[in-house]
């Protein structure tokens, strides 16, 4: 009975995770996705607890030791309320189906689906999370473990199977909750870290590699687009005078200004390093990015940064404008114009310069 118990358990376990993993890792979130998940989560989890039905370990002629509200458990905290009723109607209904299936069993696979409906409505209303999971576990083990003790009641060994019952059961959902647990923990880091790979830790704005990721992305896709250096004037001065946590602070607050503009024009923003930020404006002529340059350094001049309880600060940058494809063809000529036109906007004390104005 313990090998074949081992054997249960190992292929619950194995299931959990087959299905668990990739849904966590590895699936692009898309509305199609997120529409279909719930369902495709309901489907995979019920066809796990059907396959452990048919494995269960027969402890009696009349009682198999199934722990099918576990996968259905699992179902809903990954897939919400809709892959419960899914993994549980596919369990339940499929039940019926085993050529062996006594009395007994078959009361408590109504038992089960009344459980399925139940939780259905319940996680509705409540959300099923890591958190609260072990209320829904305890209400469904106790429940069923009555329901098995007044079917086994009458039952010489009634005490022992469901002692052997209650373990099994306890120690199958912690185990897998835990190594569940340890998995999220690992991928949640591994993005996390791939994530600050991509951002400047300032700023909290893309990176240099992500530029050129991004440019070269434009480039492929032959859409004109314009790329805006925007560069703080007299930053060495303005650290010499305040201090550089004060210029970490005006960096930070341009970063934002930035941003908010960046969303609300389809921009794309980041910082290129030092007082240097990068902003690309797509599908728009020169003449427009031109504008665009104008109407940014007029409002970040009239903004007052904030860098203690009693100093406010104003600043002025200078904007060098280079577009695509008449300024390049690829992301290194883009830049190494870009870099020309903000030197020239600063020689020539221009608040802009386009690089189609170098004669």
């Amino acid at each position: 009975m313990l090998i074949e118990i081992l054997s249960y358990f190992c292929i619950l376990f194995t299931f959990t995770l087959l299905i668990y993993w990739p849904f966590i890792n590895h699936f692009k979130q898309t509305p199609f996705i997120n529409r279909s998940l719930p369902y495709m989560i309901g489907v995979k989890f019920g066809i796990t607890g059907l396959i452990l039905s048919f494995s269960a370990v027969h402890l009696t002629n009349n009682f198999m030791m199934n722990i099918q509200y576990i996968p259905v458990l699992y179902s809903g905290l990954l897939g919400g309320p809709f892959a419960i009723l899914i993994s549980g109607l596919i369990i339940g209904t499929g039940l019926f189906f085993l050529p062996y299936l006594a009395l007994l069993p078959m009361i408590l696979n109504i038992n089960f689906l009344v459980l399925v409906v139940t939780l259905f409505f319940v996680t509705r209303k409540y959300k099923m999370t890591t958190k609260n999971i072990f209320i829904f576990f305890w209400v469904c083990f106790i429940e069923t473990f009555i329901a098995l003790f007044l079917g086994l009641c009458f039952n010489s060994k009634s005490f022992e199977y469901l002692l052997i019952y209650g373990i099994f059961t306890i120690f199958s959902f912690y185990f897998i909750y835990i190594v569940i647990r340890q998995i999220k923990l690992a991928n949640d880091t591994v993005k996390q870290t791939t994530h600050l790979k991509k951002i400047d830790f300032l700023t909290q704005l893309p990176n240099n590699k992500e530029n050129e990721k991004h440019i070269k992305y434009l480039i492929k896709k032959k859409s004109p687009f314009n790329l805006l250096l925007v560069d703080i004037r007299d930053f060495k001065m303005l650290n010499l005078q305040y201090g550089f946590s004060t210029g970490d602070l005006v960096i930070k607050q341009l970063a934002q200004h930035l941003m908010e503009y960046a969303s609300k024009n389809g921009a794309y923003v980041s910082r290129l390093g030092g007082e240097e930020f990068l902003l690309v404006l797509k599908d728009v002529p020169p003449a427009v990015a031109i504008v665009e340059a104008n109407n940014l350094i007029n409002m970040i001049s009239q903004q007052p940064f904030k860098v203690s309880s009693d100093l406010s600060l104003h600043i002025s940058v200078s904007v060098g404008i280079s577009s695509y494809p008449d300024n390049g063809q690829t992301s290194l000529e883009l830049l190494e114009n870009l870099v020309i036109a903000k030197q020239q906007a600063k020689i020539k004390l221009s608040s802009y310069f386009h690089i189609n104005n170098l004669k």
